[in-house]
């Protein structure tokens, strides 16, 4: 199995960033029942006051489909577009290194 990691940037409209975080936050439940989700963690960017940088570890890639295909993500793209400032920015890559995680 090879794990996969994703690097979404979400830019909020000016003064939204907290909402932003607060919709990502709604989906807290699932990754905690999701057994292929590592990793889903919310970072505000520290140059731009208005980004989120998600960054999401998966045990695999079927893992990763399950997440991006569950209710609550449906749900969360709703939340999330009135929100946003522009199309998130999404990276998918293969982690190859990781002090303190098996990879």
């Amino acid at each position: 199995m090879t794990k996969i990691s994703s690097f979404v940037k979400l830019t909020a409209q000016p003064g939204k960033r907290d909402e932003l975080a607060d919709a990502l936050r709604t989906m807290y439940p699932t990754v905690e029942e999701e057994t292929g989700t590592e990793i889903y963690a919310i970072n505000f960017d520290n140059a731009d006051e208005n980004a989120v940088w998600m960054f999401e570890l998966y045990t695999d890639n079927d893992a990763l489909v399950t997440h991006g295909g569950s209710a609550a993500m449906a749900n969360l793209f709703g939340l999330l577009g009135p929100l946003l400032d522009g199309a998130p920015l999404m990276v998918f890559c293969t982690p190859t290194d990781a002090k303190g995680f098996d990879l």
